[in-house]
């Protein structure tokens, strides 16, 4: 009997660990997302296995500002300073395991406090990443609701610097809008 007991609590460990992986890790999303901060622009990208990455930013007349390839990488975070360039829209292209993604960013002089973007994981219809600038601990309410208007997802999320989080909407299929509250009550609202 000891011993049943202690195959079944060791399965349900090893159960419960596999299974919080699955729900925890989101390395099996893919996708990029930008973040811009005054002057800094973050590209944020996260891919299921090492390979190169070219990277484009365009002016708005699509000529090339900068561009580069990042060797045998399955994600990373790189911050690009706008500040010698011109007021404008700028396009980040990035063309790498699941091909081309594109991220327009609207760039103007000044500071910005807080900015946040949220779009679609390339490759996955119900997973969204949600990027939040920030400096310093911050906490942030969360708020997800279907096009109707019925809230989908509340939650508090600790931030100690910038935030990037992958959500997964997989039992609803139609439009989202995010809701991101920060502690002095500053709300963004972002919909897709």
């Amino acid at each position: 009997m000891k011993k049943f007991l202690s195959i079944a609590a060791a399965m349900m460990i090893f159960s419960s660990t596999m299974f919080a992986g699955i729900i925890e890790n989101p390395s099996a999303s893919t996708g990029m997302a930008v973040m811009k901060n005054g002057s800094t622009v973050k590209l944020f990208y996260k891919g299921t296995r090492p390979t190169d990455v070219k990277i484009s930013i365009l002016d708005a007349t699509n000529k090339v500002v900068y561009g580069e390839t990042i060797k045998n990488v399955d994600g990373f975070i790189r911050p690009y300073n706008f500040s010698n360039l011109k007021e404008g829209e700028y396009t980040i292209e990035l063309l790498g395991e699941n091909g081309l993604q594109v991220e327009r960013v609207n760039y103007r002089f000044g500071k910005v406090e807080k900015l946040a973007n949220v779009m679609h994981v390339a490759g996955e219809p119900n997973k969204y990443i949600l990027t939040v600038a920030n400096k310093g601990h911050e906490v942030l309410t969360v708020k997800i609701y279907d096009s109707i208007g019925t809230l989908l997802y509340n939650q508090k999320e600790e931030a100690e610097g910038d935030f990037a989080r992958v959500y997964n909407l997989e039992n609803y299929k139609g439009a989202v809008t995010f809701e991101v509250t920060d502690s002095n009550g500053v709300a963004k609202t972002l919909s897709l």
